[in-house]
């Protein structure tokens, strides 16, 4: 079933161990099964895959667990918002409000729970320190 959604996004993924792909004391495994399922559902969704999204001294300091950047665009591919940076993702619980969140087709970073945005949180705040 497609979503009612006309609205797009693009879903960049880490798939590095730092942020537990392959550890199955993670929720890598089930994010991405559920990324793909929400991107096959979608009109305009797109999975993106890649290495470590923020630098491995970042990476070195946080606890393992997913991190994803969504970013919302129109039909035609180009952005229409802000990128947000969500995560960590610790839980099945994190992994459907994420889901849940995309499938909506409106991707207002408030509507998440506020424990996924702390590192939204904190990269706005960091240019103003």
């Amino acid at each position: 079933m497609r979503s009612a959604s006309g609205s797009g996004f693009t879903v960049v993924l880490c798939t590095t161990p730092a942020c537990g792909a392959g550890d199955e004391g993670t929720v890598a495994g089930k994010l991405i099964d559920a990324l793909r399922g929400a991107v096959r559902t979608s009109r305009y969704g797109v999975l993106v895959t890649t290495g470590c999204l923020f630098g491995g001294a970042a990476c070195g300091v946080r606890a393992r667990a997913p991190m994803v950047l969504v970013q919302a665009c129109d039909p035609g591919r180009r952005p229409t918002g802000p990128a947000v940076r969500i995560g960590p993702l610790r839980t099945g619980a994190d992994v459907d409000a994420l889901v849940t969140w995309l499938r909506t087709g409106h991707l207002d970073p408030a509507v998440l729970p506020a424990r996924l945005l702390d590192l939204h949180r904190r990269a706005i705040a960091a240019p103003l320190n």
